[in-house]
């Protein structure tokens, strides 16, 4: 996954002075940078593990819709004026340093940067058509397909009235850390970091159903919301955070969003490379996915449908990615005994072979695929 982004610090001016100043301080911390004149490609903006921005240049990433993450400093040579202030909070700015005054703070930032990992992270969420869809069950079971591939996956659960994705995995009596422990900040997190706090599963760990069987080295995390609060799920800055974490170190993310827009849904859909849409193929779920693909339409992000059997009357899954306007990615048999095994605690998508992890795989290979639909 690493060719896919450039995950090397953005710098993004068209001021030759400024450019000239970011490009030797660059040079003292041993950091070889990508230069922007202007604020262009989401692409890049989401994949750089650092972002210097032109104070100039605030404005236009506003205007650009260009998403809030961490990371983002603005640098300037005077002290900026107050819509300079405004639109850095509206773009969640991190800092702002004036140069030459703070050049040690850029090189250390710089510096810092450059701890990364490969890079060309994939984030991919989910969201049901309508309840009981079975969205955050095809959610953990592509985490798990991650799993088997050896890739490091981080399930990222911003659902905060579901039942929670350590549940659906087994997970819920582990003690690390939950949306809670995070929510208080944002900064940068370091991938492996968060694999050590969160509940994880890994090829070798062992439950009730069998092991999770893969070739490589991955590991599975799940940071899902806190039962002990009220508020339990993640906050916006907290979700960036991670999100950021996982797509530095090449590493597959994948998110279950409620179907309520917030703060955090909004956040993650303009972090998400693809968003997968659950629907069962029946008359009314197709009506409540044609509400919900309206809103998520406006936020640019790649959309896919999956449908899940069996059909009440008969409607085939090409039939509602027909009305729905919306590329297949992938159909679901009905699987028996599903519910039951979930009752249960058996890992949904474990067996690879059953329908759910069929799907599962051909999700997984859709999300690693930049373009799908094309």
């Amino acid at each position: 996954m690493g060719e896919l982004r450039d995950a090397r610090p953005l710098v993004i001016t068209d001021d030759e002075d400024v450019l000239d100043d970011l490009l030797r301080i660059a040079a003292a911390a041993g950091v070889d940078v990508v230069h922007a004149r202007a604020v262009e490609s989401r692409l890049a903006w989401r994949a750089a593990s650092v972002i210097l921005l032109d104070a100039r240049q605030v404005r236009g990433a506003v205007l650009a819709g260009m998403p809030r993450r961490p990371g983002v400093i603005v640098v300037a040579a005077d002290e900026p004026d107050g819509s300079v202030w405004e639109n850095c909070v509206l773009l969640g700015v991190e800092r702002t340093v004036l140069v030459p005054q703070s050049e040690d703070i850029l090189v250390a930032v710089l510096a810092d940067s450059a701890d990364t990992g490969p890079g060309g992270g994939r984030i991919v969420a989910f969201v049901g058509a309508r309840g009981g869809a079975g969205a955050s069950v095809l959610a953990a079971a592509v985490a798990l397909a991650g799993l088997r591939a050896g890739l490091g996956v981080l399930l990222a659960d911003c659902d905060r009235w579901g039942c929670g994705q350590d549940l659906i995995l087994g997970l819920e009596a582990d003690p690390g850390l939950r949306w809670t422990d995070l929510s208080a900040g944002s900064g940068r997190v370091a991938a492996a970091a968060l694999h050590e706090a969160l509940p994880s599963l890994s090829p070798n760990r062992r439950r009730s159903s069998g092991a999770v069987r893969g070739a490589g080295p991955g590991v599975l995390s799940v940071l899902s919301p806190d039962r002990d609060h009220v508020d339990g799920g993640p906050s916006p800055d907290a979700l960036a955070a991670v999100l950021n974490s996982s797509r530095r170190a090449g590493e597959l993310a994948v998110i279950d969003l409620p179907r309520a827009p917030d703060q955090v849904a909004d956040q993650a859909l303009t972090e998400a490379d693809l968003v997968v849409v659950v629907s069962t193929a029946d008359l009314a779920s197709c009506y409540a996915a044609g509400r919900l693909i309206d809103r998520l339409a406006d936020t640019g992000t790649e959309l896919g449908l999956v449908v899940r059997g069996p059909s009440p009357g008969g409607m085939g899954a090409d039939d509602v990615a027909d009305a729905l306007d919306l590329p297949l990615i992938a159909q679901m048999r009905p699987q028996p005994h599903l519910a039951r095994d979930i009752e249960l605690g058996r890992t949904p998508g474990l067996d690879a072979r059953s329908p759910l992890g069929k799907a599962a795989s051909t999700v997984l290979a859709a999300a690693l695929r930049p373009g799908f639909a094309r």
